[in-house]
């Protein structure tokens, strides 16, 4: 029998998710048992004009279920006071952290910053489609200009499970010697703590590296995050040799190739930050601010202020900088002479 291309694509997902006839009979006894419970009741309300605040806040405390269900875990280990404070916690999150941490202990100087991301199409055809023309003829380019010097010899590698645990972090440590993060004493570095988290999310499948290899060399890395249906792009570096031919950004296009071939990745998730390259290969993005609050003491209090005075110092320069268009002239400057 004959499947049309949508059913194929579904059926593949499925096979992703369900590798074997056990997982898949699991799956099933799940689905009919949870169908088989009794019903919770339905809550019916209406959005009258103007009443929105009501309907937000029957929404955040998911119609009244949170409340008994704080009562039954925490019983009597919680006062009333502190089982109220913690479901304001939960239903206002923001207005709770704000109000209790107070103007002294919360950090008044965070930018908002854009998440940029990527919704998946069906073939990497209809990605480049969708970017623009400069966009499309700079990534051919680029694929062409590494081919080329290189004699050809260009190799991509993705590591997805613990017996490339070395190779990954081997050859990416190669590779940030060589960035001018190092220089700045930032960046990717393999520490005990990297391995372990490395590992572990190898082994149930969280992380993904990506390395790309000319002349038998690697010369970029990128080290991702997947977890239901994202790709977090999360690490990276180059070869400070190969900036011109934009290694980084070649492996990068290889990266959504191959997410867009994986039916269990829906989305690539570039993370927070306005570098040019994720405006010119993402499609969409939502503005996201830190929130950050520090102890009820003298110490802390004290920690506070002069953080917001060197921020303010610091966003005061970048507004200043974006205002006459200097930023990016200024930054490409400092890693230029980090190289050296």
């Amino acid at each position: 029998m004959a499947l049309s291309p949508d059913a194929l694509r579904y059926l593949r997902a499925l096979a992703f998710r369900y590798p074997s006839t056990d997982a898949a009979l699991a799956a099933m006894a799940d689905r009919e048992a949870a169908l088989s419970l009794p019903k919770g009741t339905v809550h019916v309300v209406s959005d009258v004009h103007g009443e929105d605040k009501k309907l937000a806040h029957i929404l955040r405390n998911a119609s009244g279920s949170l409340r008994p269900l704080v009562e039954a875990v925490f019983g009597s280990a919680l006062s009333p006071e502190e089982k109220t404070e913690l479901l304001t916690l939960v239903y206002y999150p923001r207005e709770a952290f704000e109000r209790r941490a107070g103007p002294a202990r919360r950090q008044r100087r965070s930018r908002p910053q854009p998440r940029w991301r990527l919704p998946l199409p069906e073939t990497f055809e209809q990605f480049l489609a969708s970017r623009s023309a400069n966009t499309r003829w700079r990534l051919r380019r680029d694929a062409r200009r590494i081919a080329d010097a290189f004699g050809g010899r260009v190799e991509l590698a993705v590591v997805r499970d613990p017996g490339g645990l070395d190779r990954l972090l081997g050859d990416a440590e190669r590779v940030a010697r060589s960035t001018y993060q190092r220089a700045l004493g930032t960046g990717f570095a393999v520490t005990p703590e990297r391995r372990e988290a490395t590992r572990v999310g190898l082994e149930r499948g969280w992380t993904r590296g990506y390395l790309l290899y000319a002349r038998d060399e690697p010369v970029a890395f990128w080290i991702c995050s997947v977890y239901r249906g994202t790709l977090l792009v999360r690490l990276t570096g180059y070869d400070d040799r190969y900036a011109g031919l934009r290694v980084g950004i070649h492996l990068l296009a290889r990266v959504i190739e191959d997410a867009i071939r994986d039916p269990a990745i829906a989305v690539v998730d570039f993370g927070p930050g306005d570098a040019a390259y994720k405006r010119q290969l993402a499609a969409e993005s939502h503005l996201e601010r830190d929130l950050v609050v520090f102890a009820p003491t003298l110490r802390g209090v004290r920690i506070n202020a002069g953080r917001n005075a060197v921020l303010l110092a610091a966003d005061g320069a970048r507004r200043a900088l974006d205002a006459a268009r200097l930023t990016d002239r200024v930054r490409t400057g400092w890693r230029l002479r980090l190289r050296r």
